[in-house]
């Protein structure tokens, strides 16, 4: 579904990714993990079309992407949920929500509408209020469910689980293995390393922008080098 090769990207003259080659199957979760700076948020931005890599090259469902614009990737069925979820705090639960669904002209909207708050009954119960007044918990909701307003088939989660209680990151990576399972391929950018390759098919690890290891989700639990850099011993 999603291919990356040899992706160098700069912020002026520093490198913050070079030479990142990735794969992501339809229907998989794919973790990323790495430590602050390693350059996972920089290689989501990358895709979703708001940075411009230098070098090499971004195919979604066998179509180069690297050169659209953001509004024309998310027309291609990616969508991104952001660190920081960067919710329009202004504006009400639900008008976020319409914001997400921007793009679409179908009839549908409303029934996805109701399956977002469906799975976030909190949402539901504060649909009219500004979405600057909800907790850390529910705004990482409301970023997640506004992503998903579009129907991806590809959704980029970076740092999900950021600053949330214990119970709410159980919760949030229960949501998102039910995505999975409901159809939706996910490529995940996450520092609760244990979490993420808990649930991931497969998984990179990304050092100061270069990708220094790949294998499946369980295999990265059980290495010893990821055991001793990212979980603790």
């Amino acid at each position: 579904m999603l291919s990356i090769s040899n992706l160098s990207v700069f912020y002026g003259a520093i490198q913050a990714l070079e030479d990142a080659s990735l794969t992501v199957e339809q229907g998989e979760i794919v973790s990323i993990i790495g430590s602050n700076g390693a350059g996972k948020s920089t290689l989501l931005r990358t895709i979703s079309g708001l940075l411009r890599p230098r070098k090499g090259s971004i195919e979604f469902e066998g179509e180069r992407i690297d050169g659209l614009t953001a509004d024309k990737i998310v027309a291609k069925g990616i969508s991104q949920s952001p660190e920081g979820r960067r919710i329009f705090t202004n504006m009400s639960v639900n008008e976020n929500l319409l914001i997400g669904a921007y793009l679409r002209h179908d009839g549908n909207i409303d029934s996805d509408m109701n399956a977002a708050m469906d799975r976030f009954p909190r949402l539901r119960e504060r649909i009219k209020q500004n979405a600057g007044t909800l907790s850390g918990g529910e705004q990482q909701m409301l970023a997640m469910s506004r992503a998903m307003m579009s129907r991806p088939r590809l959704l980029l989660l970076d740092e999900p689980s950021m600053g949330l209680a214990p119970n709410l990151v159980t919760e949030i990576f229960s949501i998102i293995t039910d995505l999975n399972k409901d159809g939706t391929t996910i490529l995940l950018v996450e520092q609760n390393a244990h979490r993420a390759l808990e649930i991931a098919n497969r998984a990179y690890v990304l050092e100061t922008g270069k990708i220094v290891l790949s294998d499946t989700g369980p295999a990265l639990l059980n290495n010893p080098k990821v055991k001793e850099a990212y979980l603790g011993g």
